[in-house]
């Protein structure tokens, strides 16, 4: 071979050239080419019943607030991660913020999750708790398999616990796990003792440290209702110190207990602790119960304040294990932690419907600005929403919200703001007010508000008491619902030249749940909607014909040209769907080549949106690039390079004009070919 061969993937200078002799290969990358940005990323900021994503909770069992947005991927991925219906969240007939009915029965393209922190006391430290579970008893004296197969269990979020007159709901998820045992045998020794909080347990045969037995870890003991010791001392502990032949064990609770009667052949088994124990959920820990990094389930105290190392049961408690039946949450119990007191605090804990409910005090609404706050980064999830739908509609909440889509779009983190007024807005002056959460008070090209509310059928609120917007209540399940997150759902199925205020799909089928206005709403005629128009509201109408739709897409702004939400969202695209591309050619050299790489990018993009030979797919009028009459010199000596980019969008047929005259005089012309 006379030379080396290399390949760059760049035109590499010349004094690289010249390092030795031989071919070199410069192997550029094709023209890229400019994807749509996704414009219908949506994110709901709102009360769930699962509150892990707004708090941590750290080893020492206190929770803090530390909101994490999370996208939901289905139904049920979204009742995992933020829980179910509950009727005691949010403010119904009025503010709204129930996060889970504000998303039942919406399509969402993509749907990102900020949930508020209800959890957290407004002063002083907040503690977490611990859960646990029974396991199924061994089949006999000579097997120590279980009765039945091992499943997971887990503890809903808001699932309510109770120890005297004092009731809490938890906030987060508890997942018992199905991991089987890992040893067993037939020689467990227990000496008849009183009750004391710890027993002992050894076996001959458990060689416990060699087989990696932990703190933490569950017992199973005994056959339960088999006779004699086998039967009397059968349970469920957990394991609180180990030595090679013999194992220190409490019962679940931490509660004191006794061994009935002495004995030398009792069958065992030992599971890992995220089996029965909430501590081995978490974060892999295995802590006695007196531990507090075994603390890590937060919880809401319902009315009173709940004393520290209190053990509380289920309200609805499941069947115990016996000889021959398990139910997975068989002996379900929990307890606060050892050193803090489960403090009600009526400012977050108060429950919707009850006289110490905390409506829209401060202390929620700066639960709902560090909601807000936490979609202000460039991290995934929160760097991809488009769209802001808060559950809660309050006048500050919505001057947080503006105030937020303008300055991520600032920062490039283009957004828009979807508001509605407090259900109780009943009137149409109350509406287009300038003051309070009128349409008036917050405008901006960035912000989409829509009146009145609908009506919306929840099935899983039927049975329960809920206030509607008309200072009633009803028991059937179809609540009022403010028109907000109904405008934001709409907006994001559309393609961002589109019209929201259209009529045809996906319009139909994105509304088709929507069964009429909200209780208490006013009658809307010609004469409204044109005012609702001209004052910035997207109204929400019933058409004899086409049935729901939002009569005119129009955003708050009354400035000219900022009115036309549609307008709004297809400058969003355009511009960051070329910013997104023309970012990568920052730095370097401003040869001709890269000059008219730029153009040529977007170029093709914007002929795609063009479409002309395809005018079913056309999605622009028109556009010019032009990459020289912006730049000078001295500009571009200070590494200025500038591209003016023009689009004329195309006009929507909002105005259809049917000239008509029908009848027997009316002399017909043929048109000229």
């Amino acid at each position: 071979m006379a030379g080396f061969i290399r390949r760059f993937g760049y035109y590499p200078p010349n004094s690289v050239i010249r390092e030795i002799e031989g071919v070199a290969i410069v192997d550029l990358p094709p023209p890229g080419s400019i994807q749509g940005v996704n414009t219908g990323v949506v994110a709901v900021i709102g009360e769930f019943l699962d509150m892990g994503a707004a708090v941590s909770v750290d080893t020492s069992g206190i929770v803090t607030a530390n909101n994490r947005p999370s996208e939901v991927f289905s139904s049920q991925d979204f009742v995992n991660q933020y829980g179910g219906f509950s009727p005691y969240l949010g403010e119904f007939g009025a503010a709204f913020g129930n996060g889970f009915c504000t998303i039942r029965n919406k399509r969402f393209p993509r749907l990102i999750i900020s949930a508020v922190d209800l959890v957290t006391r407004t002063s002083g430290s907040t503690y977490a708790m611990r859960f646990w579970r029974d396991l199924p008893t061994n089949v006999s004296a000579t097997n120590a398999n279980p009765i039945v197969p091992i499943s997971g269990a887990s503890i809903e979020a808001g699932r309510v616990f109770a120890s005297g007159g004092s009731q809490l709901t938890t906030a987060q998820r508890v997942v018992f796990t199905t991991d089987e045992h890992y040893l067993s045998g037939t020689d467990g020794t227990v000496t008849a003792a009183a009750a004391a909080a710890t027993q002992t347990f050894d076996s001959a045969s458990g060689a416990f440290v060699a087989n990696g037995v932990q703190v933490g870890d569950i017992l199973v003991v005994g056959v339960i209702g088999a006779s004699g010791a086998q039967g009397g001392d059968a349970g469920t502990f957990r394991i609180t110190a180990i030595t090679a032949t013999q194992l220190t064990i409490q019962s679940m609770s931490g509660a004191n207990f006794a061994i009935a009667t002495s004995s030398s052949v009792l069958v065992w088994r030992i599971h890992p602790a995220a089996a029965a124990d909430s501590a081995g959920c978490v974060g892999g820990v295995h802590v006695a119960i007196a531990g507090v990094s075994g603390y890590n389930v937060p919880a809401r105290p319902s009315t009173t304040t709940i004393a520290a190392a209190t053990v509380v049961t289920p309200a609805v408690v499941p069947a115990a294990a016996t000889g021959s039946t398990w139910d997975p949450l068989s002996g379900l119990g929990g307890r606060t932690h050892p050193s803090g007191a489960l403090t009600y605090d009526a400012a977050v804990h108060g429950t919707s419907g009850g006289s110490n409910y905390p409506f829209s005090t401060s202390a929620v609404i700066a639960r709902y600005s560090l909601a807000i706050d936490a979609l202000m980064n460039d991290e995934y999830p929160s760097r991809d929403v488009k769209i802001v739908v808060s559950s809660r509609n309050d006048a500050t909440i919505n001057s947080l919200l503006r105030t937020h889509v303008l300055t991520a779009s600032s920062r490039g983190l283009t957004r828009r703001a979807m508001f509605a007024p407090d259900l109780s807005t009943l009137t149409l002056a109350a509406a287009l007010a300038s003051s309070g959460d009128g349409v008036g008070a917050l405008r901006s090209e960035r912000v989409d508000y829509s009146w009145p509310g609908a009506s919306n059928y929840v099935p899983e609120a039927v049975g329960y008491t809920i206030a509607t917007s008309d200072g009633l209540t009803t028991t059937d399940g179809v609540i009022d619902d403010p028109a907000n997150a109904w405008l934001g759902s709409l907006e994001a199925n559309l393609a961002p030249e589109r019209n929201p205020g259209q009529a045809a799909e996906p319009v139909p089928t994105v509304l088709a749940p929507l069964l009429g206005f909200q209780r208490g709403a006013p009658k809307l005629n010609l004469a409204e909607y044109i005012q609702l128009r001209v004052r910035g509201v997207c109204a929400l109408r019933f058409d004899q014909t086409v049935g729901p739709i939002f009569q005119s897409g129009v955003t708050t702004s009354l400035t000219a040209g900022e009115t036309n939400i549609n307008r709004r969202r297809m400058a969003d695209f355009i511009q960051d769907s070329i910013a997104a591309r023309l970012v990568q050619f920052c730095k370097l050299p401003l040869t001709d080549g890269l000059r008219d790489s730029v153009a040529s990018e977007i170029e093709a993009f914007l002929s795609e949106l063009k479409s002309p030979t395809n005018p079913a797919s056309q999605r622009i009028n028109d556009f010019i690039v032009d990459t020289v009459s912006g730049n000078t010199p001295d500009s571009e000596a200070a590494g200025i390079f500038v591209v003016i980019v023009k689009v004329r969008t195309l006009s929507t047929a909002d105005f259809i004009v049917l000239q008509t005259e029908i009848g027997e005089s009316v002399e017909i012309t043929p048109l000229a070919a």
